[in-house]
């Protein structure tokens, strides 16, 4: 039979696995998407000039990078949702072994990553994987427009 400490260890495991599949997911996700936009640049460059039938694959740029964005966003919303749970859990395992000081050591160490990091510290890094996919969206414009004037 599992007592209360077991299960709440069960539980925040579980949250934790789901957190790593989530960054895993948008690893994975941004590689594909980086590699298609590659090729895509590659197709819409190959004969160094920008012409009308190139108009379909930048505004599919576009419209990948907007996707690669809104996706990243969303699989950030489902991290810190197990992210969230799994901070619960870890709360109740502190106020069930208090003596273990779970929160007081992970306060510890935050603060300590801060101290060294004081700059990269408050740099939201989801920020940047949104950010790397709009800047797909950015160069699609930028061909767009090219083809169009």
């Amino acid at each position: 039979m599992l007592d209360k400490g077991d299960i709440l260890w069960k539980f925040y495991q579980e949250h934790c696995t789901w957190e790593r599949h989530h960054e895993q997911q948008r690893s994975s996700s941004t590689n594909l998407l980086l590699a298609v936009a590659a090729g895509i640049l590659g197709v819409v460059t190959f004969d160094k000039q920008l012409n009308n039938t190139d108009l379909p694959l930048t505004i599919f740029l576009i419209m990948q990078g907007i996707f690669g964005a809104i996706f990243s966003a969303k699989i950030y919303e489902c991290f810190c949702m197990h992210q969230n749970r799994a901070n619960h859990y870890r709360k109740a395992l502190d106020s069930q072994f208090p003596e273990a000081r779970i929160l007081a050591i992970r306060q510890d160490a935050d603060k300590e990553n801060q101290d060294r990091f004081p700059k990269l510290h408050d740099l939201p890094l989801h920020k940047f994987w949104i950010g790397l996919h709009l800047l797909i969206t950015v160069f699609g414009i930028a061909l767009t427009i090219l083809i169009l004037i």
